[in-house]
């Protein structure tokens, strides 16, 4: 096992082979992709950013002790293009902070599609969640379900983690505000989009 200390950059765990972080951010997007993919395939499943860079390490089989946050934003947007350029919905959007928030380089999705950031990236964020639902087979509700907001107050729709999907009390429903159906952006009171 190597020492933090004296390791940097990234190593193959079954050889202890050094891999450049370009080789390595491309075998952990490819990861990612399969790992956000199979959380879309459950309704009302995220991953959080930790879970997530540790499933990719693992899956892939090169590890770094480099923080997360210096390579996974790095990840995403890798994910994101791919998600784009192939008329997938954002995968990303199933990745989420420790506080349940979608990160700032969610953002990106929203800069490869050329749409104005909304207000609230939460919402846009919501509706990408139920794309990819939609997408990957997951279990909607007959009712077609709601754009699945994650509570910040503790409760959370079922979680993806290491050791498998972990099922938590549903929250209440929350208001919405009125989105876009194309661009997702909050629409004001007349209910017309400028944007699209």
């Amino acid at each position: 096992m190597r020492d933090a200390a004296t390791t940097s950059g990234a190593w193959r765990t079954n050889s202890d082979e050094t891999v450049t972080f370009r080789d390595a951010s491309v075998a952990w997007a490819l990861a990612a992709h399969e790992v956000l993919a199979e959380t879309a395939s459950g309704y009302g499943h995220f991953v959080t950013v930790n879970e997530l860079a540790e499933q990719i390490q693992e899956m892939s089989g090169i590890r770094t002790n480099a923080p997360t946050r210096t390579w996974m934003d790095a990840i995403l947007r890798k994910v994101a293009r791919r998600c784009h350029n192939s008329a997938e919905p954002p995968l990303t959007s199933l990745c989420v902070k420790q506080n349940h928030k979608v990160s700032e380089s969610y953002k990106y999705v929203l800069e490869l599609a050329h749409l104005p950031i909304p207000a609230d990236l939460e919402v846009h964020a919501a509706y990408a969640r139920w794309q990819c639902y939609a997408a990957y087979g997951a279990d909607i509700p007959s009712d077609g379900g709601i754009p699945p907001l994650i509570p910040r107050n503790g409760g959370a729709p079922r979680r993806v983690t290491a050791a498998g999907p972990v099922s938590t009390p549903k929250p209440e429903p929350e208001a919405r505000k009125a989105v876009c159906a194309s661009c997702f952006t909050e629409l004001p009171a007349n209910g017309v989009c400028y944007y699209c």
